[in-house]
């Protein structure tokens, strides 16, 4: 909130300001002039107008709205809440940029007191904060729910996602440091073994809400793109028809887990744990991500998904 008190002429100042700036089109630059006030004071004045409702803004919706999109998937897949980003562009840059803020814009909302967010990592939820709006939350924690990928093409590092979720609500950060993939079962084994370890794989168990991505099983999804998954084990997916990932657990387009010979070297939440955990939020969408988005819902892997329009719409023209 701005610290401007609530006094009357401040009030009154407020709502001339707005008049002159929303009615009247006047520049800030124009109002500072007219009534002897800084460019800053006008853009104070202007931002606790918003704040205190005196400024209230209605946007109209166009064609089939986002509302009702968003119903439909409640509804067809059971669903605990679904949020729809609406795309004007199907490049697949502007897709995932509009499906990470709407991301972020949700999560602000979602997080209370004391909230304990577990997160994995993706290419999109990477891209979620740079969306972020501040927000101070007391006993806010984030808990890595999955280890860290190998050989990453661009920004998605695990450690800096946790750390700017973190750092965005004011809270702390637990890493889980060991790799998502560990080189065979005998080391997977060894690195669960490890106090710390087993420790934040505890408290990711007991996570207020998970944050994931979901992830394909082709080439340039980011787990494939990680070198993570040796050659033998993506043929032994495609033959098995496993088309999505969560956490690093693959599953087929009905829903099913798809058991592979890299389980034995995965650190990270299983379906299962994920399934215990109250809130389970899906972030992702595209067109190559209609399958392993359609087989998250089928399983039930998660209870909220935010994606945008047009995977909205083709996964409600799914038979």
């Amino acid at each position: 909130m701005n610290p401007l008190p609530r006094r009357k002429d401040n009030f009154a100042l407020a709502c001339e300001v707005a008049k002159l700036y929303y009615y009247e089109d006047l520049t800030q630059d124009q109002i500072g002039e007219v009534l002897g006030l800084s460019r800053q004071k006008v853009s104070r004045l202007l931002r606790w107008a918003k704040e205190e409702g005196i400024v209230q803004i209605r946007v109209l919706e166009a064609g089939e709205d986002t509302k009702t999109l968003e119903a439909k998937l409640r509804e067809r897949f059971g669903l605990r809440d679904v949020r729809v980003a609406s795309t004007f562009s199907r490049d697949p840059g502007l897709v995932v940029k509009r499906i990470a803020q709407v991301a972020a814009s949700y999560l602000r909302g979602v997080v209370e007191s004391h909230t304990s967010l577990g997160v994995a990592y993706g290419k999109t939820l990477f891209a979620m904060t740079h969306f972020l709006v501040p927000k101070a939350v007391p006993g806010f924690q984030v808990v890595q729910i999955m280890g860290g990928y190998g050989k990453l093409k661009g920004d998605v590092v695990a450690v800096e996602l946790a750390r700017a979720l973190a750092q965005n609500f004011g809270g702390s950060v637990v890493y889980l440091l060991a790799p998502a993939f560990a080189k065979d079962e005998t080391t997977r084994d060894a690195l669960l073994g490890d106090e710390r370890v087993a420790r934040v794989l505890e408290l990711a168990r007991n996570v207020d809400i998970a944050l994931v991505g979901i992830g394909g099983v082709t080439s340039g999804s980011t787990l494939m793109d990680t070198g993570d998954i040796y050659p033998h084990e993506v043929e032994e997916l495609i033959a098995r028809k496993a088309v999505g990932n969560i956490c690093g657990n693959f599953y087929n387009e009905q829903g099913e887990p798809v058991p592979c010979q890299a389980d034995r070297r995965r650190i990270a939440l299983t379906l299962q744990e994920l399934s215990r955990i109250p809130r389970v939020i899906g972030v992702a969408g595209g067109e190559e991500k209609l399958r392993p988005i359609l087989g998250a819902l089928r399983g039930k892997f998660v209870n909220i998904l935010i994606t945008d329009d047009v995977t909205a719409s083709a996964l409600l023209a799914v038979d």
